[in-house]
């Protein structure tokens, strides 16, 4: 389902919830209660950087019914592209609302990697934290490959356990891709990628104190305490900041300027929904696509978006794009984007988008009636 009070803005190639923590507590709690399996990731400068080398973790991430802004960093690009965000929303802060939530709902929880001892004591100051608070389980398989690890034993005591909440603590890339390969084997409501978050709940990694945070330095606490395994690390992500931030705000400002107001048209042919797109996508016109890709979900129907008319799309735009994409397939619908000028093009290329819709058309050149887009784009490929 595409949320009316869904808000996402895509930077660096990601799709990042734009979300107070409230609302992200909110969110999981009705995706608990859906009944069906959803991928949640928190997102930093390392995954943009690892998801830009790596098309399958790319798309990994941008299949994620929620990707929530870990890093400072995403705080400030969002900034720059004009839609900032409500702030950071980190595993370490995270986790423990999940156990508050736990307690007062009931909902099991079960912890997934780190050591048996640091996830022992996490659980054990989380409970006393949030007393009531079920952990149902803790697994921490012998370090090994992605594709050596021994799944059938992990899934076995996921199944046993039959948890609400996973918790997967390997650290990124090996935590998305794992609960991705792994999910529908896991039926486990509401999987989450927490990298070393029990390790600093243990107090085995001592977070930054509350200052740094604030002022976003959490970053070079960590790193004084990790020298060897961090410097490296910020140094390749802060490489890719300034590979990627430029070409992407270049690409935003190349736009159209023009302030004139967004507007949408629909038309129905054929069991087929056809969004079309002037002006400007940006800011609650947004808010009402989701609308209409909602109600064709409803309807079962595929959707066309043309940008044939678009002048611009914003950083929500771009957000917005990605978000119904990923509603649509999870009811096995197909999204289709038909022409965009070449300021968009570049847009969405800046972004490494182009190939997160492998079984979309994008139809760059020739301008179809809309009568006839059910048929023919079906038969296109680019």
């Amino acid at each position: 389902m595409v949320r009316k009070n869904s808000r996402v803005v895509a930077m660096l190639g990601l799709p990042i919830c734009n979300v107070s923590m409230q609302q992200a507590i909110a969110s999981i709690d009705g995706r608990i209660q859906s009944g069906c399996c959803y991928q949640i990731a928190t997102a930093n400068l390392d995954f943009v950087r690892n998801a830009r080398k790596d098309p399958e973790l790319h798309k990994v991430i941008c299949d994620c019914a929620m990707v929530l802004p870990d890093g400072y960093p995403l705080v400030l690009v969002s900034k720059l592209l004009g839609r900032p965000l409500k702030g950071r929303l980190t595993g370490a802060d995270l986790t423990p609302e999940l156990a508050k939530l736990s307690a007062a709902k009931g909902y099991r929880i079960f912890l997934l990697g780190s050591s048996d001892e640091n996830a022992l004591k996490a659980i054990e100051i989380l409970q006393e934290q949030y007393p009531g608070a079920q952990f149902v389980g803790h697994y921490s398989p012998a370090a090994a490959p992605l594709d050596k690890m021994d799944n059938e034993e992990i899934v076995r005591r996921v199944h046993v356990a039959r948890p609400d909440i996973l918790l997967v603590a390997f650290g990124n890339p090996k935590q998305e891709l794992w609960i991705h390969r792994n999910r529908e084997r896991l039926k486990v409501p509401v999987s989450i990628g927490i990298g070393g978050t029990l390790d600093m709940i243990a107090g085995t990694t001592r977070r930054a104190p509350i200052f740094m945070q604030q002022l976003g330095m959490e970053w070079m606490w960590r790193m004084l305490q990790e020298p060897k395994r961090l410097a490296p690390r910020y140094f390749h992500d802060m490489v890719a900041l300034a590979r990627y931030l430029p070409v992407e705000m270049l690409a935003s400002w190349a736009q159209s300027r023009r302030q004139s107001s967004g507007s949408l048209r629909i038309d129905q042919r054929d069991g087929h929904c056809v969004i079309a797109v002037h002006n400007a996508l940006t800011g609650e016109l947004c808010g009402r696509l989701r609308d209409l890709v909602s109600d064709a979900i409803a309807a079962n129907q595929d959707v066309t978006i043309d940008l044939f008319g678009a002048t611009r799309i914003g950083a929500d735009g771009v957000g917005t794009l990605l978000d119904v994409r990923r509603s649509l397939m999870s009811h096995d619908l197909k999204l289709y984007l038909l022409g965009g000028n070449e300021a968009i093009q570049r847009l969405l290329n800046a972004g490494s988008l182009g190939f997160i819709f492998p079984n979309e058309t994008i139809v760059a050149r020739t301008r179809l009636r809309i009568p006839l887009l059910a048929a023919s784009l079906r038969s296109t490929r680019v």
